[in-house]
């Protein structure tokens, strides 16, 4: 049993300790916030013991051997690594920080203070990741030639908000279109066989709005496999949620990428221990037989507890093959030079 501590009580934050109470790999055993009233009333929604007034505080208990951050981005490395350097292991917010510099850093002090780190991308711990990944390697579609994957939304500007504030991390390609990035690089790695490819070619443009962030934002990857890639983000227009996955035998359609079979989603208080979860979605179509098939995916646990499984299982080997060190900071560099083809560098 991993014994959690919460640095950043948000609403992220209690998705993930919704997903908790459906595991018997860890419990969370504190929870941190710079307001100790925060940490008072979201400690209680989840009988969580622990409550803390300050991250210094969580990061000195010795009974905490893990801690889930989730502060905005720009603090994401600062509290990633003074965790390492207590000896804690860390599962961090996507995106893992600003850019791959300070990324680089945070492995650096996990790799240095030998501890687990892994960044929250919680779809790819999920079974429809797998199943996709197999239908590819298997030839279902035969070769892979081009993928779309879009995440957007919209979202009523207010330049002092997280999504639209500069000093904040805001924008969408590292709030959201870090999923889709991830999503392509994650497909192309399946065709040849391995976890994840990087791009060799990163081609983009996108909509800045006044405080200086992406509004809205597309790009093309190129793969050495000749893999073509399709990503876009939003957050000022409902693009929806969707992959596509096209091959000279058919196509595989995931309906919802980023949040499969989830109830726990968005909830406000501790989901019931009795809740069930609904399989994901995959669709495949045929071009030879003009069929489509719905493929099920059987799941028996929450995404986020799915999640928190998988820091459990890999402790040992430091980081997990759902996202790799080398797969994050992969990552981070597509994102830098999705941000900076279009203008946009913190």
């Amino acid at each position: 049993m991993l014994n959690w501590g919460v640095i950043g009580p948000g609403g992220i934050a209690r998705v993930f300790c919704n997903g908790m109470r459906f595991t018997d790999s860890g419990q969370i055993l504190a929870v941190a916030s710079r307001t100790e009233s925060r940490a008072e009333s979201f400690a209680d929604i989840f009988d969580i013991p622990r409550r803390y007034g300050s991250y210094e505080a969580l990061l000195a208990d010795e009974d905490i051997d893990a801690v889930y951050i989730a502060t905005i981005h720009p603090h994401h490395a600062e509290w990633a690594i003074k965790s390492a350097e207590a000896k804690k292991h860390i599962l961090v917010e996507k995106p893992i920080s600003i850019d791959h510099a300070t990324a680089s850093t945070m492995v650096d002090a996990a790799r240095q203070n030998d501890v687990f780190l892994m960044e929250a991308f919680m779809y790819r711990c999920h079974p429809q990741i797998q199943r996709m990944a197999e239908l590819i390697q298997d030839g279902a579609i035969g070769e892979v030639r081009f993928v779309q994957a879009t995440f957007g939304f919209q979202a009523g500007f207010n330049p002092k908000s997280r999504l639209f504030n500069r000093e904040m991390g805001g924008g969408g390609i590292l709030d959201i279109g870090c999923y889709s990035a991830s999503m392509a690089r994650k497909v192309a790695g399946a065709a040849a066989g391995e976890l994840f490819l990087d791009p060799i070619s990163v081609k983009a443009h996108g909509k800045v709005g006044p405080t200086g962030v992406d509004h809205i934002a597309a790009a093309t990857l190129k793969f050495e496999n000749d893999i073509i890639a399709e990503i876009s983000c939003a957050v000022e227009c409902n693009i929806g949620s969707k992959v596509i996955i096209y091959g000279s035998g058919g196509t595989i359609t995931i309906p919802s990428p980023w949040l499969p079979s989830s109830p726990c989603r968005g909830a406000s208080g501790a989901m019931p221990l009795g809740t069930t979860f609904p399989p994901s979605q995959i669709v495949l179509n045929s071009y030879q037989d003009r069929e489509t098939t719905e493929i099920s995916v059987e799941v028996d646990r929450d995404l986020f507890t799915y999640e928190a499984d998988m820091v459990a299982n890999h402790i040992s080997d430091r980081q997990a093959p759902a996202m790799s060190w080398d797969d994050t900071l992969g990552n981070m560099k597509v994102l830098d030079a999705w941000r900076e083809e279009i203008g946009v560098v913190y």
